[in-house]
């Protein structure tokens, strides 16, 4: 599992260690005053599975993870580690709307 994991988090050097995700998907279920239950349903994924990663059980299959992420429409990276998403805030960033031809606009936002 852990290879899968290097994968798909290749930032993370010990990636199941520094794992959160007991606490984001607490704090998430709060913020969006949701319940086990109602996430199991929506997720297809047991309540069982869901109340053992409350717990402190690291998830057995990553694309349960999305499917959780999703729900609450975070990334996987937040829900599972807590890191926020990046911003837009350089020439890169914009790459498609740069060669879109809107090179102009692209300035403007990145000197606001």
């Amino acid at each position: 599992m852990s290879e899968n994991v290097f994968k798909i988090f290749p930032h993370i050097a010990e990636p199941l260690e520094d794992m959160i995700l007991a606490k984001q998907l607490k704090n998430l279920l709060h913020r969006e005053d949701a319940t086990v239950a109602q996430l199991a349903r929506a997720t297809k994924i047991s309540a069982k599975t869901i109340y053992q990663w409350l717990q402190g059980q690291n998830p057995r299959d990553l694309k349960q993870v999305r499917k959780v992420a999703d729900y609450f429409s975070v990334s996987i990276d937040f829900l599972a580690f807590g890191i926020e998403p990046k911003t837009k805030n350089s020439f890169t960033d914009y790459s498609e709307e740069i060669n879109a031809g809107q090179f102009e606009v692209i300035l403007r936002k990145i000197k606001a």
